[in-house]
């Protein structure tokens, strides 16, 4: 079962049970499927996914619970986002990033 997979089913069935603790289950899933994926890029690709099955699923008339699940995933894939754009700021900061090598 993919990562994708696996959290979509642990966010349906929480939104099945009368659970109090509906919006900590599903971070937990969604903090599950990121530890899945080493990169940022792979992470918002991965939420993304989840989004599109999730909206595809049995669960996508919750109306309550897609709400929930979009602003988690913005949230996320927005903080993923952000952090890949100050790595890729350092890095291209460095002084030698942009000397070529001396081809003697």
């Amino acid at each position: 079962m993919t990562p994708v997979r696996r959290c979509l089913r642990k966010v349906d069935e929480a939104a099945a049970t009368a659970d109090p603790a509906l919006a900590e289950r599903i971070r937990e899933a969604l903090s599950e499927l990121e530890a899945a994926y080493a990169r940022p890029s792979e992470r918002i690709v991965a939420l993304e996914a989840l989004l599109h099955e999730f909206e595809r699923g049995p669960s996508a008339g919750n109306a309550l619970l897609a709400r929930l699940l979009r602003v988690a995933v913005d949230r996320r894939q927005g903080g993923w986002s952000h952090r890949a754009r100050v790595r890729g700021v350092r890095q291209a900061r460095r002084p030698t990033a942009s000397l070529q090598a001396n081809a003697l």
